[in-house]
């Protein structure tokens, strides 16, 4: 690996480890429950197209928490592509402390014609009581590469109700094809990528269809919708 690959992995570790830290800050983790859920990718000269999708729902019923929606991607053999991908929907009635961290990381490695994409989407329904700390971040490097392509994409929602309760049938299979429409075209960027204000423009719009969804399907309220896009060309 060479000096920057490492400070890559380093710089990286450290994206990932933030949230875990200052969540962990003032409390045991006794007293803590973690839902974390994590889509990896990691392609090779034995598996040079590798996809990874997780799609998780859950219901928090008590007590404080935490909550890691992450995907990443490594890709580092000549020629070959990594895409992950992660959707976590939470329902947290409280009354509860509860942190959201949202992050999407991918990078290209001493090869070429390689590509990586990450993208990470938490949705997150909370009561009146919950005390809600979200982040949301993307990272994408290229290290040592020539013709390297890598994207991330990374969508936070919080939204807040009355009473908090799963989204509807319907809803969900909306927000499910938005993500699925999401991961689509975050792979196409690589292929083709577009000029990044229309990506920045593209983004805010999608940003905003979910939030929608998810806040007219529940008369809900918006207490945090973020995105963050990154790319980086060998």
């Amino acid at each position: 690996m060479t000096a920057r690959g490492l400070a890559v992995h380093l710089a990286l570790a450290s994206v990932l480890l933030a949230g875990a830290a200052q969540a962990g800050t003032g409390q045991s983790r006794g007293d803590r429950r973690d839902l974390d859920v994590v889509a990896s990718a990691q392609p090779s000269d034995q598996r040079r197209d590798d996809t990874d999708r997780v799609v998780a729902e859950t219901m928090v019923r008590e007590g404080d928490l935490k909550a890691d929606a992450v995907a990443t991607t490594v890709t580092g053999c000549h020629g070959c592509r990594g895409a992950s991908a992660v959707l976590q929907v939470l329902y947290v009635p409280g009354p509860a402390s509860a942190r959201f961290d949202n992050v999407a990381s991918a990078w290209t490695q001493d090869c070429w014609d390689c590509t990586a994409t990450a993208l990470a989407v938490q949705v997150v329904v909370i009561g009146p009581g919950t005390r809600a700390r979200p982040g949301n971040r993307a990272l994408a490097v290229d290290d040592a590469c020539a013709t390297c392509l890598t994207a991330t994409a990374a969508f936070q929602v919080v939204v807040q109700v009355d009473a908090v309760g799963r989204l509807p049938e319907a809803a969900l299979a909306e927000v499910a094809a938005w993500f699925e429409q999401q991961a689509a075209l975050l792979q196409d960027s690589v292929l083709a990528p577009a000029p990044r204000h229309r990506a920045d423009r593209l983004a805010a719009r999608a940003l905003a269809d979910l939030r929608a969804a998810v806040v007219r399907a529940l008369d809900g309220r918006t207490r945090s919708a973020r995105v963050a896009l990154t790319r980086s060309d060998g």
